[in-house]
């Protein structure tokens, strides 16, 4: 694909770790590069507060591996012999050491997992042995409590937001490999006041192909020797609200 110089609207932004995508992996992200003293850019092609698969909300997790409960091991085994064996059992192993931890950070941040009479973690049991699924009581909130965190001052500080940007370009080095910003990307200019999508429509992206219904954006991390610069250039105005224009052509919903 051909990509224009950016002629007119550019801008130059810096940071230490940029994030592209807002969904929830995207938000955590960002928040887990703050928290460890990072200068972060987040890019959102919709918007942070309501963006990616889980904006909707989820009614619970159903890998938590509570010690006392259940052990990592016995969660590999039980999804092992619920998939026939069709499972990477390393990845499945991380997800269940890891997964108590991010409950219990999850609930720092707000979110509320149910509890028994005896304030532990209520954990249901789904599987042939094991009680791995915890209930989520106000599930639908999950991501408006992950942007709060992003919104606190000591996260804010850190955290640079840019909604409606969609990067269409990744900067390689010599060797091929990604070097993290994305250049010649565009962001929307939406009317003030703008109608909802009409029934039925599926804006594009800058690629040409619809994006996944309910899907989130493509999310990286990327952490930079030297600053990064991202180039962003403003999207000319469009004949239709719900149109949306990349840095080379424009589509229509179709």
């Amino acid at each position: 694909m051909e990509i224009p110089p950016v002629t007119k609207g550019r801008r130059h932004l810096s940071c230490e770790v940029l994030v592209v995508g807002g969904g929830t992996a995207g938000t955590m992200a960002a928040i887990s590069a703050a928290e460890r003293g990072a200068r972060v850019l987040l890019l959102e092609k919709a918007h942070v507060r309501h963006s990616g698969a889980l904006a909707m909300g989820m009614d619970g997790v159903n890998n938590a591996v509570i010690p006392g409960k259940a052990t990592p091991e016995d969660y590999v085994a039980e999804i092992t012999r619920a998939n026939d064996g069709v499972v990477a059992q390393k990845t499945i192993y991380q997800t269940a050491t890891r997964g108590y931890e991010m409950v219990r950070r999850l609930e720092r941040y707000g979110v509320k997992f149910e509890k028994d009479e005896h304030g532990e973690y209520a954990v249901r049991r789904v599987h042939r042995s094991g009680s791995y699924v915890l209930p989520m009581p106000e599930g639908k909130d999950v991501k408006k409590v992950l942007y709060r965190v992003l919104r606190r001052r000591e996260i804010r500080e850190r955290v640079r937001i840019e909604n409606r940007v969609m990067p269409v370009r990744v900067l390689t080095s010599p060797e091929g490999t990604g070097c993290g910003p994305p250049n010649t990307s565009w962001s929307t200019s939406w009317p003030e006041s703008r109608p909802s999508s009409p029934p039925g429509s599926r804006a594009r992206t800058s690629t040409g192909s619809p994006p996944r219904p309910g899907g989130t954006a493509a999310r990286s991390v990327s952490r930079c020797s030297t600053t990064c610069r991202v180039t962003c250039s403003a999207a000319r105005a469009r004949p239709s609200p719900w149109a949306t224009t990349s840095s080379s052509s424009g589509w229509s919903p179709t």
